[in-house]
């Protein structure tokens, strides 16, 4: 088991003592949520070779990108992303927050992790997809899987996990959704696995099986040479750019084309008014009977006081 993250009630030993007054407390707050019934039938086993005992990987969609060899891990309370896969995402460790505890269970001795990073990741595909804010703890170690996904999600998913049938089901809007593993991948993890035992830090990154880049980069991409205002709206106000070295025929047919068009360009935000609202509206998910708490003034080192100024 790997023990640790933001389950539990927090990272803090005061957080989860509260969180654990509340499981003891009964009350109004404490209804069982309403689910719908999942459930697996001989369907789920195709393409599955019998008498296995094999985990479940899958593939999510982290960060814009289709990452492979995704482990659920119902025996880990932290959702674990790996060093090497975070380098290759080309994330910023300016997007890490602190997080001062260690884990336990990922390797003979304790863990200090590098830090957390809040990511949206996406489960299962089309309407019947879920995609969640994740609390990934960035582990500098190299196995052989490039993410973990434990108990905090599965639950927040309202996941079921089958091993038996290499799948995992949930409920969305759409009705019940299926994910399932790859068994030949699942087996090379595990072989992979086994031949990193004692020389995590030593491998090289070639466990990592990203299905697309990233379609955000941290540029973004700026027409070559210069460019110039044209108006293209029936006021002053509504403009746009276009290359200054386009050939005049070029030049008159694009702008042309734009002034067609013109109706395409939102000005402002009523020129947008067919937008899902799904586009727009968050949520604050928020247990229904719960207390608000204030968290007690804390005094922090020099250091953490520093990192604290620079995120806030």
């Amino acid at each position: 088991m790997i023990n640790g993250g933001f389950a539990g009630g927090g990272i803090s030993n005061s957080s989860r003592k509260r969180h654990l007054k509340e499981i003891y407390h009964v009350g109004e707050g404490n209804r069982s949520p309403d689910l719908p019934t999942i459930s697996f039938t001989k369907e789920d086993t195709t393409g599955i070779i019998p008498g296995h005992d094999d985990p479940v990987v899958i593939t999510i969609v982290l960060a814009n990108a289709n990452l492979h060899r995704t482990l659920v891990d119902q025996g880990s309370s932290a959702d674990i992303l790996f060093k090497p896969v975070f380098d290759k995402l080309r994330l910023q460790e300016k997007e890490l927050g602190a997080y001062p505890n260690s884990l336990f269970g990922l390797e003979e001795a304790p863990i200090q992790p590098l830090e957390y990073i809040p990511l949206h990741t996406t489960f299962g595909k089309g309407t019947r997809s879920r995609t969640l804010s994740i609390d990934y703890i960035v582990v500098d170690v190299n196995p052989a899987y490039n993410a973990l996904i434990g108990r905090t999600t599965l639950n927040q998913l309202a996941a079921v996990v089958s091993t038996l049938h290499l799948c995992m089901k949930f409920p969305t809007p759409e009705g019940i959704a299926t994910i399932k593993g790859d068994q030949k991948l699942t087996q090379r993890c595990y072989n992979e696995s086994l031949n990193l035992k004692g020389d995590s830090r030593g491998k090289e990154a070639n466990t990592i099986e990203l299905g697309e880049t990233r379609a955000h980069e941290e540029f973004h991409p700026q027409p070559e040479g210069d460019t110039e205002e044209i108006q293209i709206g029936d006021t002053s106000d509504k403009t746009t750019s276009i290359g200054a070295n386009l050939k005049e025929d070029l030049k008159e047919l694009l702008t042309k084309f734009l002034k067609n068009n013109s109706d395409l360009f939102a000005w402002k935000a009523a020129d947008m008014p067919v937008i899902d609202p799904d586009l727009m509206c968050h949520k604050l998910a928020v247990y229904p009977g719960s207390r608000p708490v204030q968290q007690k003034h804390r005094k922090l080192g020099p250091e953490r006081l520093q990192v604290v100024e620079e995120q806030v």
